[in-house]
Formats: structure tokens, C-alpha cells, sequence
């Protein structure tokens, strides 16, 4: 279960890669930006689920991480005029910055005083995305000019398929090792029990902090790959309707398991495009179907979709 990541488990990702770069000649431009959506959902996803599957701290500031993350790779190349593979990895350190600073109070919260203590920043960071007219614009949000790649300009989303693939892979494949690593067996640790992680001699409060840190990093770069396949960012992105999604995503495919959270991005990922096409009339209640199948996923699905595969696969061992 941990140490590093066998060939076997890498090998997808190689898949992912060829689909990456195959599937733009093949298939219509809308399925591609349907995939450019899943693709960066997938990664906001698996970094919120590091943080509430894996070290089992439950937070909402994840969507505000994921704003400071698109505002930034937008604002670096715009106004430092700095390429893209400079701008998003250094909008995600940002994000992981601000993480790493509201984890350290944040973190000695617990339960739902560490959520409303997160929400609470969220909607403070959808505030700052409003007002803070001289950088963000406010409500009208930011422009978002093609970002360019060592000389390939992504100016549409059959050419931000392949980048965002590549993007999607790197950080599964991080992901991969380090829930194997020390680190992950220390968050693990604390999610089951923070008392017997301090008895055996785990720092609690360090691993916490590191969780928070890492996953805004994870949300920052989701909100880098959101501005290369959008044409504007605005504050309307990053509200609550974002959260509860999210968190659908995460609670449905399965706490603490990378193939779970990946099948609860595909579900609920297509769900408001299968709503626009076939279920018009009910679009306008889709918090509230989110919401619902959350409900019912944490009564009837506890441990996800991914949790029940596997305790079949275990029953027929």
C-alpha cells in the first residue's frame, strides 16, 4: 500500500497522455471542452479530497484557492507579461501561500468549526473578486488573453485538450506518491485518529498545515488550467454552488480514493450539461439536486461509489 507507485498503477497516465493528444483530431470541439471541464474539475476534486478524504479536515476555503489560482495565472501573464509555465505554477504557489497562512489558525479548529471557519474565507475571497475593482475588475471580471506555451498559443479548446491532459497527468501522478509516501500515511493516521497519530509520534498540527498547504496548491493550479480553455474569470465562478459540487464530486466517488474521486468527477461533472440538454425545466434547482445526492450518497454510500467496488470485489474474494 505505500511507498512508491508500481509501473502497473503509472501506466494509465501514459493513456491518458495518448488521449490527450489523439482525441482533438477525432471528436467535435464541444466534446473537447466538456473534457477540458472534467479535466480541471478532476484536479480541484483531488486536491479537496487530500485534504477531507486523507487527512480528514473539514474545509471549504478549497474554491477560494482555486480563485486566487485563476485571477493569478490571469494577472501574471497580463500584467507581468510572463509565459504561461511561469505564470500558473507560480499562481499556484500563491494559492499554497495563502493556504499555508490560513491553515496555521485554521487547522487548530475542528469539525464544523474548521468548516464554518473555512467558509467564512471563502466568501470572504468572493467579496475581495467583487470589489477589488483596480485588479479583478469586479463583478465584470478579467479578460483572458490566449496564453502561449513555448510558441503554442492555446486559443481554443481542441489546442488546450493536450495541454490540460498533460497538466491532469503530472498531478495524479504526484498524487500517486505521495498518499505513499510518509506524508500520506501521517494524514491517514490523523484522519482515523488525531489522538493516536500524536502518540506515535506523528505531528499533528505540522501534518494539518501541510495538508492545507499542499491542497490550495492543488486548487491553484486548478484555477491556472481554467484560464487556459475560458475566455473570461469572474467572481460568479468561485461561489457556493462551486462548493457544494466539489464536495458532491468527492462524497460520491468515494472519500479517500484517487479512482473514486475521478468517477465522481465524470458523474456530476456531466450532470449540469445532461440537465441543460434533457432537463431543462429543473436546471434552475441544480444546487438543490446536488444537494440532494449528497444526502443520499453519505446515507446509502458512505464510503462512495469506489467503496461500494470494492467491498463487492472483496466479497466475491
Amino acid at each position: 500500500m505505500f511507498g512508491s507507485p508500481s509501473l502497473a498503477r503509472l501506466a494509465p497516465l501514459l493513456l491518458l497522455l495518448a488521449i490527450g493528444f489523439v482525441l482533438p483530431r477525432l471528436v467535435p470541439e464541444y466534446f473537447l471542452l466538456l473534457g477540458n471541464v472534467l479535466m480541471m474539475y478532476a484536479v480541484l476534486a483531488i486536491g479537496l479530497d487530500l485534504l477531507l478524504g486523507w487527512a480528514g479536515q473539514f474545509a471549504f476555503a478549497h474554491i477560494a484557492f482555486y480563485g486566487i489560482g485563476a485571477y493569478a495565472t490571469v494577472l501574471f501573464q497580463s500584467r507581468l507579461d510572463l509565459p504561461l509555465f511561469v505564470a500558473l505554477p507560480l499562481a499556484a504557489i500563491l494559492a499554497g501561500v495563502v493556504g499555508f497562512l490560513i491553515g496555521l489558525p485554521a487547522t487548530r479548529l475542528r469539525a464544523v468549526y474548521l468548516a464554518l471557519a473555512t467558509f467564512a474565507f471563502a466568501e470572504g475571497a468572493q467579496w475581495v473578486f467583487n470589489t477589488w475593482d483596480a485588479v479583478t475588475h469586479g463583478a465584470d471580471g478579467l479578460r483572458i488573453r490566449p496564453p502561449a506555451l513555448f510558441g503554442y498559443v492555446i486559443d481554443s479548446d481542441i489546442r488546450a485538450f493536450p495541454a490540460l491532459a498533460v497538466v491532469l497527468a503530472l498531478v495524479i501522478a504526484a498524487t500517486m506518491y505521495l498518499t505513499q509516501s510518509k506524508l500520506g500515511r501521517s494524514m491517514c493516521a490523523i484522519r482515523d485518529s488525531e489522538h493516536a497519530a500524536a502518540a506515535s509520534g506523528i505531528d499533528v498540527a505540522r501534518t494539518k498545515v501541510l495538508a492545507f498547504t499542499i491542497s490550495a496548491v492543488y486548487a491553484g493550479i486548478a484555477g491556472g488550467m481554467y484560464s487556459m480553455f475560458r475566455t473570461t474569470v469572474n467572481p460568479e465562478t468561485f461561489g457556493f454552488e462551486q462548493i457544494v459540487l466539489v464536495l458532491s464530486m468527492v462524497v460520491v466517488g468515494g472519500l479517500g480514493s484517487l479512482p473514486g474521486v475521478l468517477i465522481g468527477v465524470a458523474l456530476l461533472g456531466l450532470l449540469p450539461e445532461i440537465m441543460r440538454t434533457t432537463m431543462r425545466s429543473i436546471l434552475v434547482y441544480r444546487e438543490l439536486v446536488y444537494g440532494l445526492i449528497l444526502i443520499l450518497a453519505m446515507m446509502y454510500m458512505p464510503r462512495g461509489i469506489w467503496g461500494v467496488v470494492m467491498r463487492k470485489r472483496r466479497a466475491k474474494r
